[in-house]
C-alpha cells in the first residue's frame, strides 16, 4: 500500500498544478443559449434529425418552427427564416451532451422504425400462414 500512496501524491499534485496552469473555459451565454436551442430542437418529435457517417455532420431541421441546425466539429449553426448565427462550443461537456442527445435520439427514431418493419413482417407472415391452412 504504500507504493500506491506517493503516486496518488504526485497525481493529485499534478491535477492541481493541470487546473491552475490549463483552466477550463467558462461557458459562455451563447454557447448556453446554442445549446439550449439545439437540444429543444431534438427533442421536438416533428423535427427531422440527420447524420452522414462520412462528414460526422449532425443536421436538425423543424418545418414547423421554420429552424435549422446543423453541428459540425463544434461549431452549432442556427439558421431561421431571417437569421443565422454560428456558436463554437469550447466546453467539452457541453458539446459531448448535444451529440450524446442527438445520437441517442436517432437511435431511438430508428429502433421505433425498426420495430414497425417486424411488425408488419410478421402481420404478412402469418396471414400467409393463416391463407396456406387446409
Amino acid at each position: 500500500m504504500k507504493v500506491n500512496r506517493p503516486l496518488g501524491i504526485l497525481y493529485r499534485f499534478y491535477l492541481h498544478l493541470k487546473d491552475k496552469f490549463d483552466p477550463r473555459p467558462s461557458v459562455s451565454e451563447e454557447e448556453k443559449h446554442a445549446v439550449e436551442i439545439t437540444k429543444k430542437l431534438v427533442s421536438l418529435p416533428e423535427s427531422d434529425l440527420f447524420f452522414g457517417p462520412v462528414s460526422e455532420k449532425r443536421i436538425i431541421r423543424n418545418e414547423e418552427k421554420q429552424v435549422s441546425i446543423l453541428i459540425d466539429s463544434r461549431n452549432i449553426s442556427i439558421i431561421n427564416h431571417v437569421y443565422s448565427y454560428s456558436v463554437y462550443i469550447e466546453s467539452d461537456d457541453l458539446y459531448r451532451s448535444v451529440i450524446e442527445l442527438f445520437d441517442t435520439s436517432v437511435e431511438n427514431r430508428k429502433e421505433h422504425i425498426e420495430n414497425e418493419i417486424k411488425d408488419n413482417i410478421n402481420k404478412s407472415l402469418k396471414k400467409i400462414s393463416e391463407n396456406l391452412k387446409l
